[in-house]
């Protein structure tokens, strides 16, 4: 038998017999849903927003009664034209990026929409152009081989026209919309809190995974609800920056952070930066999303200013250690970088080369502090007992007196970032003459008692500075912590209790 040439075993040297197209079904669709979480859904289409050059988006949960319907994700960018919204519309279809854009492989708006919701509608508009749009539903891709549909210029200029809460009428932007959303078919229980939650995730994802860009201004990102039943608009919530690293106020040592150099021959030095989190932190950007501290240790890519990783090693360490707790090191992915470090489609992780590891622990910073050595004194920090120090308070908010900020300032009392103690007056329903809303670190004090206290007297946004300022330090250590546990809880309802009767007796003095 003939020994074949190795030559003649290499694909590129084939002869063939054959050739054909082999075009994939509709039911690629299906693979193409991965465990997409609702708030990194969102978060891919605010990527695209930022893109556009959008100043601001707002999130809209659109609701009857106690049923959501669907989702709109609203921005003020540049918008498209047919020929745009069009290419938009197609299945990997990648426009030209610029370095800095987010957008990567063209998938984004399509599966991020497609993983939640069965009809996707995306309206748009450039400035001084006619409102365009497109409509897919899986059901018109599968039954009928991927047909696209238009929606008519009168329902696009009316759904275009129509008031967008912190955005108002748009002259030019986007608007993407979900319907037919699986999870809130089967939602059956639990509306209220269902919706909650939902905020709240998105809120804390977008915050984080997008924080730079909020912090610089360069994009400000509403959500609210509207209750098409009633016509009413919820609350619009702004979304905070929240970002993974410690402030000077909260950092271990004045030694941190520090910059390591990884060299590449090819790719050129690659910055890692490490970070040590002071002790026992109560910082938002410390406790994230809360549970365990140590589950947010590790690295934290970042792609364009877009953060892709929050944690984990890498292997380069086995698991998370509780005593690495405090370390969390920051590596901004260069383009130079992006084929040894490459960003997964989903924008939820990075797949590092085998040789990671041994790179790492042999990078070094400029004093020759070596990554290693700033992994042991990470873990040196969390095993030692400190001196005990004072805790950061809440920054005292609005309707609480500037000069209470001024004098903790005074005595070196630092602020917990990010999170605000308010006191107002409010119209209430209920009796009581204050009311806790410790999600958002509100006092509400009942504006129906507010001219039997004031009596002749003129209010003012801190009127009663002596009540306001008692009620700050009432409050303050008991909201200072990532959630009110039973305890707190307790605490709360009878300090609020006692206060309501307090206060019923000087009505009454004030009234007799």
């Amino acid at each position: 038998m003939k020994k074949a040439s190795v030559e003649s075993l290499d694909p590129q040297n084939f002869e063939y017999s054959k050739k054909e197209q082999l075009k994939p079904t509709p039911d690629i669709l299906d693979a193409l849903e991965k465990d997409y979480p609702l708030e990194a859904s969102l978060a891919d289409l605010v990527d695209n927003s930022i893109d556009a050059k959008a100043s601001d988006v707002l999130i809209r949960f659109i609701l009857n009664g106690e049923q959501i319907k669907s989702i709109c994700i609203i921005d003020n960018g540049k918008g498209m034209n047919e020929e745009e919204i069009r290419d938009a519309m197609q299945f990997a279809k990648k426009r030209k990026y610029n370095s800095d854009d987010l957008g990567m492989f063209g998938v984004g708006l399509k599966t991020a929409s497609l993983s939640q919701a069965n009809i996707l509608t995306v309206i748009s508009r450039k400035n001084n152009e006619n409102v365009v749009g497109r409509q897919w539903t899986k059901k018109a891709i599968k039954e009928k081989d991927w047909e696209l549909y238009t929606p008519k210029d009168e329902i696009l200029d009316k759904i275009f026209g129509k008031e967008w809460g912190e955005l108002g009428v748009l002259k030019k932007g986007t608007i993407v919309m979900w319907n037919d959303i699986d999870d809130f078919k089967r939602l059956k229980v639990g509306f209220d809190a269902y919706l909650t939650n939902a905020i709240n995730k998105t809120s804390h994802h977008l915050g984080l995974r997008l924080h730079r860009f909020i912090e610089k201004k360069k994009i400000k990102i509403y959500i609210d609800a509207f209750d098409e039943s009633t016509q009413e608009n919820g609350i619009s919530t702004k979304i905070n920056p929240l970002s993974p690293f410690p402030d000077k106020t909260q950092t271990a040592s004045s030694k941190y952070p520090k910059t390591f150099y990884l060299k590449s021959p090819k790719e050129g030095v690659l910055e890692i930066i490490g970070h040590v989190w002071r002790k026992k932190c109560n910082d938002d950007g410390y406790k994230l999303e809360g549970g365990k501290v140590a589950e947010h240790q590790g690295f934290y890519f970042y792609r364009s200013d877009r953060l892709i990783t929050d944690g984990g090693w890498c292997d380069i360490i086995g698991t998370n250690d509780p005593h690495l707790s405090l370390a969390r090191v920051e590596i901004n992915i260069p383009k130079r970088y992006e084929k040894y470090l490459k960003v997964r489609s989903d924008k939820n992780g990075v797949d590092v080369p085998a040789s990671f590891a041994a790179s790492i622990f042999k990078v070094c910073a400029r004093n020759g502090m070596t990554f290693k050595d700033y992994i042991e004194e990470a873990r040196a920090i969390y095993k030692r007992k400190g001196t005990a120090k004072l805790k950061p308070f809440i920054r005292p908010g609005f309707g609480i007196p500037v000069k209470v900020k001024e004098v903790l300032e005074k005595n070196k009392v630092s602020f917990v970032r990010g999170r605000e103690l308010s006191i107002d007056w409010e119209k209430s329903l209920a009796k009581s003459f204050i009311e806790i809303n410790s999600a958002k670190r509100q006092i509400r004090l009942n504006k129906e008692f507010r001219k039997t206290l004031l009596g002749d007297n003129k209010g003012s946004k801190t009127d009663f500075p002596i009540l306001r300022t008692l009620l700050y330090f009432i409050f303050e250590p008991i909201f200072n912590g990532s959630k009110l546990g039973p305890l707190e809880k307790i605490k709360v309802n009878a300090i609020k209790e006692s206060l309501n009767e307090a206060l019923k007796n000087e009505i009454r003095r004030v009234q007799s």
